[in-house]
């Protein structure tokens, strides 16, 4: 777990922010342990008091659960609401949802073109790696990292660190709430929808990476469109 991402203030909130973003973008899954709770403190760089709260936090919000004794600490889970809280979810932010995924396809397109353009032998292997991963998962979370791992790949090699924040912050958005709900992550055309993307990037085909990437994340939002839109989602 790296954090270095959590700079912008010492309270708690800053804590649970960060481990949600971690869990929302599949680095942190289901079954992992975290630190003991010196060591994670030390490594978050914040008070032990204030990681404390941020566990409750977390532990009460269904993201974690605290094993007691010797051998306990925080440990992530699939947060697990009630069918009604979920659809109340579901119908509060089914409009953000859309929106983020929509910025998503602008700000992926404009970083699946420049990494194209910019892109080293490095990077493509990185992207392999991913599918490989994708085609290999058996669980939702396992799925969701090599995911993450792809966008976020073609993200950092864009080489702009404003757009791969950006890029960072939409899908934790998006991710953070569709996990919670119904939804199938499908395997099959998320690989091949990758495999057009990683195709162009390779050929060094910047319209063809934006285009494949824009139609990937167009194709994703039709299913969000879908899930909000369903029966009982209101």
């Amino acid at each position: 777990m790296d954090p270095t991402g959590l700079r912008a203030r010492p309270g708690y909130h800053d804590v649970v922010d960060f481990l949600r973003r971690e869990i929302a973008l599949g680095r942190l899954r289901p079954g992992d342990r975290l630190p003991a709770e010196r060591k994670l403190a030390a490594q978050l760089g914040v008070a032990r008091e204030t990681l404390r709260q941020a566990l409750k936090v977390l532990e009460a919000g269904g993201q974690l659960r605290i094993l007691r004794g010797a051998a306990g600490g925080p440990v992530v889970q699939q947060a697990e609401p009630d069918a009604a809280s979920l659809h109340t979810e579901l119908v509060a932010r089914g409009g953000d949802i859309i929106g983020f995924t929509e910025f998503r396809g602008v700000v992926e397109g404009a970083a699946a073109r420049m990494a194209a353009e910019r892109r080293s032998d490095a990077v493509v292997e990185r992207l392999e790696a991913a599918q490989e991963e994708l085609a290999a998962a058996v669980t939702k979370a396992e799925s969701r990292l090599a995911d993450s791992a792809f966008h976020l790949t073609i993200a950092e090699a864009a080489d702009n660190p404003m757009l791969a924040h950006a890029i960072d912050d939409a899908r934790v958005r998006v991710f953070d709430s569709v996990d919670l709900m119904p939804f199938e992550f499908i395997k099959e055309s998320s690989y091949l929808a990758h495999q057009r993307i990683l195709e162009a990037i390779r050929a060094r085909d910047p319209e063809a990476a934006s285009e494949a990437m824009r139609a990937h994340i167009a194709t994703t939002k039709l299913e969000f469109e879908r899930i909000i839109d369903a029966p009982g989602a209101d």
